[in-house]
């Protein structure tokens, strides 16, 4: 493939632009002038963040061709970002193979597709692109292999595609990973980790994923290519959630109360997550009527929500244990290395919380 022919500043569509990824995506793309930018949404309703900004925007339905059609119009590259929940995998699947399909009959150069290192499942140590998932995956992770699969299989010289794995991606928007700490945080709820948080926090700062897809724009990697996108950083779990405390200007974390207190609070907490989790699932109108009808009930139900919220369940304590890191050694073959440190990265996030008033 001849880069040096095509135009400096190509048409990029990002697929999924009124989420957080795609939305930091098109709003980079256009403050830095890199690209023409076309912010794809799938539906009009998520387009208040991205109107911030005279950005083309179109409606695309991953799962309709001729939405697709329409917003690939003229374009170049694709930042594909649109996924479904994680019970909805055909969009994540299907989406994504028609989307493929339609990006070639357009004429489109390169597609980024947005995967995830859930696709490597439980494995821990030193991850690597080619690690081996061991045991069964979750559902989110399962659809994201099966769409890297469909990828591999309808690359070529002409379209190449390239799947980028993102660690846990932080920073402002970040609505898994930042915001809900700085929630937690902020309410004063959130204890200490203490020996439970001694696990790798693989993070990388929305910024940095960014800068590698531009990054791999001006490189030819072949038809098809797979790579972890980290950050520079490992730290430990207490390292991350004590650092971000004190950026926000927080006081210091309590202590759970003893090595093994905060996993007996969370056990404790488990049959009250089981019964909500059975009652919302089973018995929703019922709970909202009942609770409509007693002021008491109601603020019960509030305040057990909120203390479920704002402090760790069982699979976060699983997570912030587990020693795990994902290589970036296939990203440093083709000259990326990650700009953002845990600290920079978490300063700008406190900042922007500060702004938003989210923190005083």
């Amino acid at each position: 493939m001849n880069y040096a022919a095509k135009p400096m500043k190509p048409r990029i569509l990002v697929t999924g632009a009124n989420g957080f990824v795609g939305g930091w995506f098109a709003e980079a793309i256009h403050l830095a002038g890199w690209g023409e930018v076309r912010a794809g949404l799938s539906r009009w309703s998520g387009a208040a963040r991205i109107a911030r900004f005279p950005i083309e925007l179109c409606l695309c339905d991953v799962m309709d061709r001729a939405s697709l059609d329409a917003a690939l119009l003229g374009v170049d590259v694709v930042i594909h970002c649109a996924r479904g929940r994680a019970d909805d995998s055909p969009v994540t699947t299907d989406g994504t193979k028609l989307l493929l399909d339609r990006a070639r009959a357009a004429g489109v150069r390169k597609v980024i597709f947005m995967s995830s290192v859930a696709v490597c499942g439980d494995a821990v140590g030193e991850v690597a692109e080619t690690t081996t998932p061991p045991g069964e995956l979750t559902a989110y992770g399962a659809s994201k292999r099966q769409a890297e699969a469909i990828c591999a299989d309808m690359a070529d010289d002409d379209m190449q595609v390239v799947a980028l794995r993102p660690t846990l991606i932080y920073g402002p928007f970040s609505e898994q990973w930042s915001m809900p700490y700085i929630r937690r945080l902020v309410s004063g709820r959130w204890k200490s980790l203490d020996q439970r948080g001694l696990g790798r926090c693989n993070l990388v700062y929305v910024g940095d994923l960014v800068h590698f897809a531009r990054h791999l724009l001006s490189r030819d990697t072949g038809p098809y290519a797979v790579f972890n996108a980290n950050g520079p950083e490992i730290p430990t779990w207490n390292d991350y959630i004590e650092r971000f405390n004190e950026l926000l200007g927080l006081p210091p974390l309590q202590p759970a109360g003893s090595m093994n207190g905060l996993g007996v609070q969370v056990m404790m907490r488990r049959p009250v997550r089981f019964a909500g989790k059975y009652m919302l699932n089973n018995h929703r109108e019922l709970l909202l009527a009942m609770a409509k009808r007693s002021p008491t009930l109601k603020g019960i139900m509030k305040r057990t929500e909120e203390d479920l919220r704002l402090k760790p369940n069982d699979d976060e304590l699983e997570r912030f244990s587990v020693d795990v890191t994902y290589s970036m050694k296939a990203a440093g073959n083709i000259g990326f290395v990650p700009p953002t440190g845990v600290e920079r990265g978490l300063a700008l996030t406190a900042g922007w919380a500060r702004d938003l008033g989210l923190v005083a």
